[in-house]
């Protein structure tokens, strides 16, 4: 839609770096237009990325309760979350209770296992956290 010319590795490469996420990708489009090198501007398109980073901070972040912001930054640190492993970061007992509740609003939290034990947060939130902590990012996944 937007006459944007992506070879097929570049169409994969995009897909997996927003994990399908439609807005994700819009964002990413309107970044591509003008731009010479795709194939480069998608293998750095990450979480911080002014248009990501805007939208989720202001769309996702800032809604949420000061203890719900807090909780999401302090376990951003962590590759993969789990009740016990948010606990002993944020020094909560309510960890399962919280992941539970993140992950029925949709809130950038995938589930690793079918008992819903194991999570982890979508890429570009939580490169958008690990940025908004100050840490550098993960390296690609």
């Amino acid at each position: 839609m937007m006459g944007l010319n992506l070879s097929t590795a570049d169409v994969t490469a995009l897909e997996a770096r927003t994990e399908g996420w439609i807005a994700g990708l819009q964002l990413a489009a309107i970044s591509m237009q003008g731009r010479t090198d795709i194939s480069s501007f998608i293998k750095a398109f990450t979480g911080s990325h002014i248009f990501v980073a805007e939208y989720l901070i202001e769309e996702v972040l800032n809604r949420q309760a000061n203890e719900v912001q807090s909780f999401l930054l302090q376990t951003s640190i962590l590759e993969r979350l789990n009740a016990s492993l948010c606990e002993a970061v944020t020094e909560h007992e309510d960890g399962q209770a919280v992941l539970d509740a993140l992950r029925r609003l949709n809130l950038f939290v995938i589930p690793l296992d079918d008992e819903g034990q194991w999570f982890r947060y979508h890429r570009l939130f939580a490169d958008l956290l690990q940025a908004r902590l100050g840490r550098p990012r993960r390296g690609n996944r």
